[in-house]
């Protein structure tokens, strides 16, 4: 599943200026990827399902305050504009169809939204505890942060898992005084990843955590914070991003695999690393960026640049890889000619090895069951069929 940031980080700046710096990178011999223009211009990626169908935000306006959503099937541009509200943003899509986000009201006020069968559908937050939500599984479970108490503020920050029902579970912190928790993925067993610790400014010495059935795993570390887990699969592998204490805020892309920390970015420790893993599918397969590769690709034995597996001809600069599904389709934040797109990246070759050594976690659980009959999920599977055909779509340039 895919990941969001709801705190702002102290970081950002510098992972930007470090990825936007690379661009080029030597051509594989053959392209591996087709790219595809998913979104209109100055678009970005927040998520992608199984069936390749891509949902993310563009700009409204020149202030950048506001926002619309689209989804996109193959070359079917759906535009969902802002909902009605002041401005809309999806955040995650499930294999039904289900499109998860949060709009705000031409009152002001935040509400989030299920967007499914051609119609949307807000999600009733309990009084007192307005919530942002960031992820959905396939069995319909959503995962929302609020922060509680009387007084709330920073250090109130918690994560909530919602059934389908709208009961809310609130998943706890990590031990610690004033520690907050941020959840950033679920995946289709109910596991959710994130990081949790105390809010200190201006660098909050956050770390990863795993939580399963009620128990809280911390994922260890690198000898350094913060540690932030920013995807998950299936199998209950996961993938972020490890603070280490050579070098001035460097961090390096890796997977946690059955009680194991891998650092994937394979570079010497005296180097310059800054590393993210955004997003992990169930072959092990990781794309995130980092200072010298931009959006890189890892299938098992090394971090591979995006802009050397696609044509260079093409002119595009892979900045951005947001998600990568079980076909090995990415879905990317990408620029060409100064402008940022919504792209997705088809193999022309499958390559579905597994990534090598990784065992899947030891306490996975059962997957997540949405209560429906079988019958049920028929008629809502025909219903979305259905309500797609009558959806209104626009072209989108190439």
């Amino acid at each position: 599943m895919q990941r969001r940031h709801f705190v702002s980080l102290s970081l950002l700046p510098l992972a930007l200026a470090a990825i936007q710096a690379v661009s080029a990178a030597p051509a594989a011999s053959y392209p591996e990827y087709r790219v595809t223009i998913v979104g209109p211009a100055n678009s970005r990626v927040s998520d992608m399902n199984n069936a390749g169908v891509v949902v993310g935000t563009y700009p409204i306006g020149t202030d950048g305050t506001r926002t619309g959503s689209f989804v996109t099937r193959g070359n079917r541009f759906v535009d969902l504009g802002t909902l009605g509200g002041r401005l809309s943003q999806v955040i995650a899509i499930n294999d039904k169809g289900q499109v998860l986000g949060n709009r705000v009201t031409t009152g002001g006020q935040q509400r989030g939204f299920i967007y499914y069968h051609g119609k949307t559908r807000d999600l009733s937050d309990p009084p007192g505890l307005p919530l942002t939500y960031v992820d959905i599984n396939n069995a319909g479970y959503t995962l929302a942060l609020g922060f509680v108490g009387t007084d709330p503020g920073p250090s109130s920050l918690r994560s909530f898992l919602r059934d389908p029902s709208g009961h809310l579970r609130n998943i706890g912190t990590l031990p610690g005084e004033d520690a907050v928790t941020q959840a950033e993925a679920l995946n289709n067993r109910n596991q959710i990843v994130g990081e949790s610790g105390p809010f200190l400014a201006p660098d909050p010495p956050l770390r990863a955590f795993l939580w399963t059935r009620g128990v809280m795993r911390d994922l260890g570390d690198f000898g350094f914070t913060p540690n932030y887990a920013l995807g998950i699969n299936d199998r209950g592998q996961v993938t972020g991003y490890a603070s280490v204490p050579t070098g001035f805020h460097n961090q390096v892309a890796f997977i946690y695999s059955n009680g194991r920390l891998i650092d994937i970015d394979r570079r010497p420790p005296t180097a310059d690393r800054f590393s993210l893993g955004e997003s992990i599918n169930n072959l092990g397969h990781v794309v995130g960026s980092s200072n010298h590769l931009s959006g890189f690709v890892y299938r098992g034995r090394k971090m591979e640049s995006l802009n050397a597996l696609i044509d260079p001809r093409l002119g595009w600069n892979i900045q951005f890889p947001r998600t990568i599904n079980d076909k090995g389709q990415i879905a990317a934040d990408a620029v060409r000619g100064g402008i940022g797109y919504a792209v997705r990246l088809d193999p022309i070759r499958p390559y579905l090895e597994a990534a090598p050594v990784l065992e899947s976690d030891a306490e996975l659980g059962p997957m997540a069951q949405s209560g429906l009959t079988a019958a049920q999920e028929a008629a809502e599977a025909k219903a979305e069929v259905e309500a797609q055909a009558k959806e209104v779509v626009r072209p989108l340039g190439q």
